[in-house]
């Protein structure tokens, strides 16, 4: 049966546990990744996910370099013109993995970013 009136009790729980801010993180750099770096430079493989509201991970297998994205990720001021993922700061990162605070929700998002080599 396809539901056409407001919400359910049940449709609510399952959003309650979906639309996170985690989830709402990850569509914003879905957004940024898929229309720059991975366009064109395509990984291997890319998997996205949240591992509780306030924690999301992206991997990825070749493809651009975990510094290039961290940069097209980041939030800059560009003479006023916003890029990246508005809030999203950098908190650490190295050659394979790296970590960003997003602070665009009413509790910070933590991303974890890795590049794996084949």
């Amino acid at each position: 049966m396809i539901l056409t009136d407001d919400l359910t009790a049940q449709e609510r729980t399952l959003l309650e546990l979906t639309a996170t801010p985690a989830a709402t993180l990850l569509g914003a750099a879905s957004m940024i990744l898929r229309t720059t770096l991975f366009s064109e430079d395509p990984a291997g493989w890319v998997d996205m996910w949240q591992a509780r509201p306030d924690l999301a991970r992206i991997e990825w297998s070749d493809g651009p370099e975990l510094a290039d994205v961290v940069a097209h990720l980041a939030a800059k001021d560009y003479e006023g013109q916003i890029e990246g993922v508005p809030g999203l700061r950098i908190t650490s990162h190295d050659d394979r993995s790296a970590k960003m605070l997003w602070l665009g929700a009413p509790t910070p998002v933590v991303l974890h970013l890795t590049r794996q080599l084949s």
